[in-house]
């Protein structure tokens, strides 16, 4: 594979990532010590978009058969906070432009992580509080969001998009772009640079730029089709 997605750890945590990464319309190789889980996941997927090795995730030789050279992203998800911790570092040092999300377990992992590679990092208690929360303070936009990610029927996501240098879209409005009208998306958000702040709701007379990030609403064929006309030349 290329462009792919690597998942280690296919337990409880990495079937639901892996179910997202093929809804998504991506590849991934899934790796665990455990086949039995693995090859649930092969019964519920494609093998063309779907491949798993059988091995420790944090032995050099089974993830250089993942091929972590050519991955787009790997995902750190086993239950020991060094394990993922070894894969951070084994993923960046094979891998410099690849995206990196680790789960951590531990507060004093996060910072840990981070300083070792790691773009993003996910702590399951923290988002268990935090959902909870939600389901208290705001049950009917948590019942949304569920529907629309179960939702066998349909692939809506919230998803985004960067403009390219020499984009179709670069250079014009909000309004000119009608993303509305060629996509059938709606767009949320929009962010100028990394780090810069979200621009929520954009007016249609913002004037979209190479290197701005747009987060939409809309089906996986959708976003593909306007990834298509976000690439520069």
């Amino acid at each position: 594979m290329k462009d792919h997605l690597i998942v280690c750890g296919s337990g409880t945590t990495g079937s639901y990532i892996i179910d997202e990464i093929v809804a998504s319309g991506a590849s991934v190789i899934a790796i665990d010590i455990d086949e039995s889980e693995l090859q649930q996941g092969a019964a519920r997927h494609p093998e063309t978009q779907y491949q798993y090795l059988v091995g420790d995730a944090t032995d050099d030789d089974v993830l250089a058969r993942a091929d972590f050279a050519e991955a787009r992203g790997i995902v750190a998800a086993l239950a020991n906070d060094k394990d993922n911790l070894y894969i951070v570092v084994a993923a960046r040092l094979a891998n410099p432009k690849a995206r990196i999300i680790a789960r951590a377990t531990e507060r004093s992992s996060i910072e840990k992580l981070r300083r070792l590679g790691a773009d993003g990092i996910v702590t399951p208690a923290y988002i268990g509080g935090m959902r909870m929360v939600s389901e208290m303070m705001r049950p009917a936009v948590v019942r949304f969001l569920d529907e629309m990610l179960r939702d066998k029927r349909s692939t809506y996501r919230i998803d985004e998009a960067t403009i390219g240098p020499g984009s179709e879209l670069e250079g014009v409005t909000l309004a000119s772009a009608s993303i509305r009208n060629r996509f059938g998306m709606s767009v949320l958000a929009i962010s100028r640079n990394v780090g810069q702040p979200w621009i929520y709701n954009p007016d249609p007379k913002e004037q979209l730029a190479a290197g701005m990030t747009l987060v939409v609403l809309g089906s996986v064929d959708q976003i593909a089709k306007l990834r298509d006309a976000t690439k520069g030349s």
